[in-house]
């Protein structure tokens, strides 16, 4: 193995946290070996007043961090899953790293209230279409405006603007050690999380390297990146589409995963679920994105792109 490598990362706080978690386990398991750490600022980070259902798509917060790969100026980028779109570079791999961290929504109020005790016409800020569709399913009573930034940002915008709570993903809170500040966690029956939430990736060009990195991936974060990634696949799902995907261990070598596709204001949301076997989640998550799309999954989507593509 090349001594030292660089690992590239986004130049969040969150995004470091994690980035230096990934190199502490690689020096641990590989004694000897020496990592060095280069710092990006993706075009996510720098567009904060536009909505990223409005601006483009996952790739927004990866690009960067994949030229740098490609010219050989990083051997690995650290990322959270869930950002990655669904279709890959060629030349470059993509792996989970680890064992995935709570995969869960998080709900912080600036007045210390759980999501069902907020008062009616409340503002809570979110950047995501599919958190904005399963709020207003269970509260169509709120105001939901989006709120953009890393977290510590939207933690500031909290305090100081118009909102009276935000929503965020459990995971990176819990990195942060920031998790006292949640008011109420969601359970994936109020707030199916998003394909991959809570799951660490590595991207690399060096198949070499992906056959060291590949051991200290578990069974469990394996087969459920597979079987999310697939229906986000399917559905060519990105920043404009509501649409979440959760697979977890139900037993020994038993897997359930759950997904679904709303519309903007959570009004028609369509749900599939099955249970599955290691060896079938690829196909697992590509079924049951495929049975949402024939159960009028498909409209929704037509309808959501083409108003985009009229704004």
């Amino acid at each position: 193995m090349k001594n030292p490598l660089v690992a590239g990362s986004r130049d969040s706080a969150l995004a470091l946290v994690q980035t230096k978690t990934v190199i502490a386990t690689l020096t641990a398991k590989y004694a000897g070996l020496n990592i060095e750490l280069k710092t990006y600022k993706t075009q996510g980070d720098l567009l904060l007043d536009t909505a990223l259902s409005q601006i483009g798509d996952k790739g927004l917060f990866v690009k960067e961090l994949e030229v740098a790969l490609l010219k050989g100026d990083i051997d690995f980028a650290v990322h959270s899953m869930k950002d990655m779109p669904a279709e890959q570079p060629e030349n470059l791999f993509l792996l989970p790293f680890g064992r995935r961290d709570i995969p869960l929504d998080a709900f912080i109020s600036k007045i210390g209230e759980p999501f069902d005790k907020m008062p009616s016409e409340s503002v809570i800020g979110t950047s995501s279409l599919r958190r904005r569709a399963l709020l207003k399913k269970m509260r169509p009573d709120l105001h939901i405006q989006v709120v953009r930034g890393n977290v510590q940002t939207r933690l500031k915008k909290l305090n100081e603007g118009p909102y009276d709570a935000i929503v965020l993903a459990s995971a990176g809170l819990y990195r942060l050690d920031l998790q006292h500040l949640i008011t109420h966690t969601f359970t994936p029956e109020e707030m199916l999380p998003a394909p991959c939430q809570g799951t660490l990736a590595i991207e690399l060009q060096d198949k070499n390297l992906v056959e060291r990195f590949k051991p200290l991936i578990p069974q469990e974060t394996q087969v459920c990146t597979a079987a999310e990634r697939a229906f986000l696949k399917t559905l060519q799902g990105g920043c404009q589409i509501p649409m979440a995907a959760y697979a977890m261990a139900v037993g020994k070598n038993s897997f359930h995963m759950t997904g679904l596709v709303s519309d903007p204001d959570g009004v028609e949301i369509i749900l599939a679920e099955r249970d599955f076997t290691p060896d079938c989640a690829k196909e697992t998550g590509e079924a049951i994105a495929q049975e949402i799309l024939e159960r009028g999954g498909k409209a929704i989507l037509d309808n959501l792109l083409h108003h985009s593509a009229s704004l």
